[in-house]
């Protein structure tokens, strides 16, 4: 059962990359690169977690990840990596619209300025 609900949600998150791609593609300044590149890179922190699991349960014989601390660790720190990632990007990207935004408060003044002189 975990197995077809693990199957399951990726559908929708492969379409949600799949739909930022197209956004990304249609007009990068939307969404960020470095964003962009985290949320495909959580693919990978699933696929490190499958893998760091299965050692954890079929090689070590432990109940769950959880309980083999090193694995945990770095399941865990390849999430701190991804969520990393977005988070610059989400940043880089705020910065560039308060850019934009201050330079057109910016040149709004100056050409009310202008007009009143």
């Amino acid at each position: 059962m975990d197995k077809i609900f693990m199957s399951g949600s990726l559908v929708p998150y492969v379409l949600f990359l799949f739909l930022i791609w197209r956004i990304r593609k249609h007009d990068p300044r939307l969404i960020n690169k470095f964003t962009f590149i985290g949320f495909c890179s959580m693919l990978g922190f699933i696929t490190v977690t499958a893998v760091a699991g299965a050692i954890a349960l079929k090689v070590i014989n432990a109940p769950t990840l959880a309980h083999v601390d090193y694995l945990h660790g770095i399941a865990e720190g390849a999430l701190t990596i991804v969520n990393g990632l977005i988070v610059f990007g989400l940043k880089k990207q705020k910065d560039a619209l308060d850019s934009t935004e201050r330079d057109v408060l910016e040149e709004a003044s100056v050409t009310s300025y202008a007009a009143d002189a």
